[in-house]
């Protein structure tokens, strides 16, 4: 079962140890050195790897 991570803005990204893009619109991108995926038109699809 994926862990959650809440931010200090109050978002809710799913922690996986292997992140793929779940649907067409998600992009899986690079930030802060961590892998992430986000998606415009579903953000439950966001994850993080971790």
């Amino acid at each position: 079962m994926p862990g959650y991570e809440d931010s200090e803005t109050g978002n809710i990204m799913k922690v996986n140890p292997s992140v793929k893009p779940i649907c067409d619109h998600c992009k899986v991108i690079r930030r802060h050195g961590r892998v992430m995926v986000i998606c415009k038109s579903n953000p439950r699809h966001k994850q993080r790897q971790g």
